[in-house]
């Protein structure tokens, strides 16, 4: 009965170790999507925020009614 248990406890910490390092490589790609999405997002907006100052300083579009 003892081997038996000791088996059980033996496989219980295979499992434990395995699925760990499971839960790590799984959070490791969750954090490493997440920041690649942040990245693209970052680029997405600096690249609009340099058309908009491109489209309205280097062309000289204006929303002021005065200039009309």
């Amino acid at each position: 009965m003892q081997r038996l248990r000791a088996l059980l406890a033996g496989l219980a910490v295979a499992v434990l170790i395995y699925g760990g390092f499971i839960a790590i490589r799984w959070l490791t790609r969750l954090l490493w999507v997440t920041v690649r999405f942040a990245e693209t997002m970052g680029l997405l907006l600096f690249s609009a925020l340099l058309g908009y100052l491109a489209y309205r300083v280097l062309w000289g579009v204006s929303d002021d009614p005065r200039r009309q």
